[in-house]
């Protein structure tokens, strides 16, 4: 499953079946700035020049159509040129761009990852215990340590025989310039484990963002059971700028009338999708505390509790 699965459930629920104008490509486009000359297969007869299409993420301005040949003004509004296939889709006058799409996920991603909404992903490093030295460097491949969770070492013997180091503390904002430190994050362990055994720290970290349309779901780190949370943040974020479908004045072929469009129409359905991320967003963070539950301080001048909160 890649990220595409929620860029299109995002534009279906905002969409809610409102069908936009499509062509196809006939051949490939290269990636170039600047204007260029595209060929479609000449569906869409709303092609005409001061229209924006989309191909794929890409955003392009149109500045002349002669028959199924469109010269377009690449990387239209922020969006980044790219290289498109044979038949991929061509979106006319995009209500919902897949590149703001993308950074309303990705908004949302980091939100739900706040402590106030209650959602992460755990994390693994570990390093092998030295006798002579106290202080670590937690090297996490780059991803933020929000809390360590647990710290455990492995034992002489069964290798599930973990025992957990109780006392340490997490240092941020180490000098990366020195060679010990390098991440920035230095555990320093007061406890002691045996010499040549590994370290294993578990930690509580943000969200991954998506890169594009096929980062693979797996990457972000989200539960499969919430799934369904970035789009629906996603949608409330993207009609805060544009109505739904229902609310669209041109939803019809042709302009609706002003009572078509209720006055607080919006707002109603943006409160039917707030309700139900408000909910769905407390049973998932409900389930990771389960999960994970609350470290209550051992040693309050060392050990820190992890989470803070419970929901």
């Amino acid at each position: 499953m890649t990220a595409q699965i929620w860029i299109d459930e995002t534009r279906d629920m905002l969409l809610s079946g409102y069908v936009e104008d499509l062509d196809i490509l006939t051949g490939i486009v290269p990636e170039t700035t600047g204007v260029s000359d595209i060929i479609v297969q000449g569906y869409a007869s709303s092609i005409v020049r001061g229209v924006v299409i989309e191909v794929n993420a890409e955003l392009m301005y149109v500045v002349q159509v002669v028959s199924t040949t469109i010269s377009v003004l690449r990387g239209y509004a922020g969006s980044v040129p790219a290289a498109h296939a044979a038949n991929d889709i061509v979106r006319v006058s995009p209500k919902f761009p897949t590149h703001r799409i993308i950074s309303s996920l990705n908004d949302d991603l980091a939100d739900i990852s706040s402590p106030a909404n209650g959602m992460f992903q755990m994390r693994t490093t570990t390093f092998v215990y030295n006798g002579g030295v106290a202080g670590y460097n937690l090297d996490t491949s780059g991803f933020v340590v929000d809390s360590i969770y647990e710290v455990t070492h492995a034992a002489v013997g069964a290798l599930a025989n973990e025992p957990e180091i109780i006392s340490w503390r997490l240092k941020r904002d180490r000098d990366t310039a020195a060679s010990a430190f390098p991440s920035g994050n230095a555990l320093i362990l007061y406890d002691g484990a045996i010499p040549g055994r590994t370290v294993r720290v578990l930690y509580k970290s943000p969200l991954t963002p998506i890169a594009n349309s096929t980062t693979p779901l797996a990457d972000v780190g989200l539960a499969t059971t919430a799934y369904d949370l970035p789009p629906l943040g996603a949608a409330m974020a993207l009609m805060t700028t544009r109505p739904i479908r229902r609310e669209f004045l041109d939803a019809q072929g042709t302009s609706r009338m002003g009572e078509e469009v209720p006055p607080g129409a919006i707002s109603a359905s943006f409160r039917d999708l707030m309700g139900r991320r408000r909910a769905r967003l407390e049973a998932e963070s409900g389930r990771l505390v389960a999960q994970y539950p609350q470290q209550w301080n051992r040693h309050a001048a060392v050990r820190s509790s992890q989470w803070g909160y419970l929901r």
